[in-house]
């Protein structure tokens, strides 16, 4: 049964920050704000933004670190209609700008000259909202938002190539939020861990799920902080990737915060076996999903309480999503969470019937119906008249003990045209000879890698995902040197 601000395929956020009035809404380093709170500060913020002059059509971009700001622009392109581009915080603004075009810029950082843009600084439109003097906009009413109106344009990771913007509506979060709540069961005693960036659809879907089911969203200081916002404000629902995960069970302190939380949703990346183990082992409510961008984020997780066997897969499709497998094996998502557009696409009417999206992965359902993904169709290569799947060097890889994450790509060779090379990150020693001979006893001689070398934090480019094309380029140039220097 849905809400009763959620009426006639619209949604009325008046209706929602009455209903959750007096519950904690956003803890922050500075506070915690109440539902009601929040609507007094989205307001101050609304205002503001129309004193700007940002209209109903407009597009308005924002780069800088996870903020409340980026809480209240979210909400506020609902409310008035305009288009909201988080931009990536870690990635140069210059590099940016070109990316799509805009119509404001929200930064604190110089912007070149533009007569495309506005530049608009953070603290104009968001002063200091929990003082007593901060101004009260009015009581005017905000109109229940449908569920077609486009909200936002999320950018995929780039981990294949050039970034391109996913339109999402407001019925695409409202869905998706739906659907994963009913899923994990979230209540409004329930504190979910903003662990994510919010330019990506995974972070800013948090903020949607704890606010449709009148839940806090624990915002911390800095992204790289979160294991002290873990100690400090013991969430019950977190969403976490491998690498922030592994880290976590080094500490003792924060397993045992984890093992007492509802559930962690593991994703972003293929999850390492022994990982699973290890936090099935201690007791931790780990919960493995699929999902993509296109898909407003999570099209599949494992249920609570599933067979041990089933945590080694995607899990089964989510309320309001649609899962399945083309005769190629191409996993294709479809659902009232599938993206509108994209952004270089002019809007088009809404299409009648089901749409489907073909992702870029292969895969099947299992018997009991858990999405088994395979790896990416579009990366074999041959070697030697053999054809390769990066996918199963890197599934090899990752059943080895402490590796986090295995990217393999394609090498130019003079006697086989190409070769496979991986990429390993690991917290722990590192010994490719080591590994080698573990994967002779795994894959066919030609299947193994002819060199495995080590990622650092710091060769993701600014991004979630390392970027398999550059990876593919350094390790061409590598093994060039290596053959001119043998020479």
């Amino acid at each position: 049964m849905k809400p009763p601000f959620l009426q006639n395929d619209a949604i009325d956020l008046e209706r929602l920050f009455e209903e959750y009035r007096a519950n904690p809404a956003l803890v922050t380093p500075a506070g915690t704000l109440t539902f009601g709170e929040i609507r007094k500060c989205l307001g101050i913020v609304i205002a503001n933004l129309e004193k700007a002059g940002i209209r109903k059509g407009d597009s308005v971009a924002l780069h800088g670190e996870n903020s409340e700001l980026h809480l209240y622009l979210f909400l506020a392109a609902w409310i008035m209609g305009f288009l909201y581009l988080p931009l990536d915080f870690k990635a140069p603004l210059a590099s940016l700008l070109e990316t799509a075009p805009f119509d404001f810029l929200v930064t604190s950082e110089e912007a070149p000259p533009s007569k495309d843009f506005a530049v608009l600084r953070p603290e104009n439109l968001l002063p200091n909202l929990r003082s007593e003097t901060a101004p009260w906009p009015g009581n005017r009413p905000w109109p229940a938002i449908p569920f077609r109106q486009e909200a936002s344009a999320i950018f995929t990771s780039g981990s294949t190539g050039k970034p391109r913007g996913i339109v999402h509506t407001v019925g695409n979060y409202v869905y998706s939020a739906l659907g994963t709540n009913e899923f994990v069961g979230l209540e409004p005693s329930d504190r979910w861990l903003l662990s994510l960036p919010l330019f990506h659809v995974g972070g800013v879907l948090i903020w949607v799920r704890t606010l449709l089911s009148g839940s806090s969203c624990i915002l911390p200081g800095r992204l790289k902080r979160i294991d002290a916002a873990v100690l400090a404000h013991a969430p019950t629902v977190l969403s976490l990737v491998p690498t922030q995960l592994i880290r976590f069970l080094a500490s003792e302190d924060i397993v045992s915060v984890l093992r007492k939380t509802k559930v962690i949703q593991l994703g972003g990346a293929p999850m390492p076996a022994w990982l699973i183990d290890k936090a099935l082992d201690l007791g931790i409510p780990v919960m493995p999903t699929y999902g993509s961008t296109e898909s407003c984020t999570q099209a599949t997780g494992v249920a609570r309480g599933s067979d041990r066997k089933a945590y080694f897969t995607a899990g089964r499709p989510l309320p309001y999503r649609k899962v399945r497998i083309a005769e190629d094996g191409t996993i294709q998502l479809g659902g009232k969470t599938l993206f509108s557009r994209y952004l270089d696409a002019p809007p088009q009417p809404s299409p009648a019937g089901d749409r489907i999206f073909s992702t870029a992965d292969v895969g099947y359902l299992d018997p009991a119906g858990n999405l088994v993904v395979l790896g990416r169709k579009d990366g074999v290569f041959i070697s030697g008249g053999e054809n390769i799947s990066p996918f199963e060097i890197e599934n090899a890889l990752l059943k080895l003990d402490s590796v986090v994450t295995a990217i393999a790509v394609p090498v130019p060779d003079e006697e086989f045209g190409r070769v496979p090379w991986a990429f390993v990150e690991m917290p722990g020693p590192f010994n490719e000879a080591e590994m080698l001979a573990a994967l002779k006893s795994r894959l066919p001689g030609y299947k193994v890698p002819k060199r495995i070398l080590r990622l650092e934090p710091k060769d993701q480019e600014g991004k979630m995902k390392y970027s398999r094309e550059g990876l593919t380029k350094l390790a061409g140039e590598i093994a060039r040197q290596e053959r001119e220097g043998g020479r």
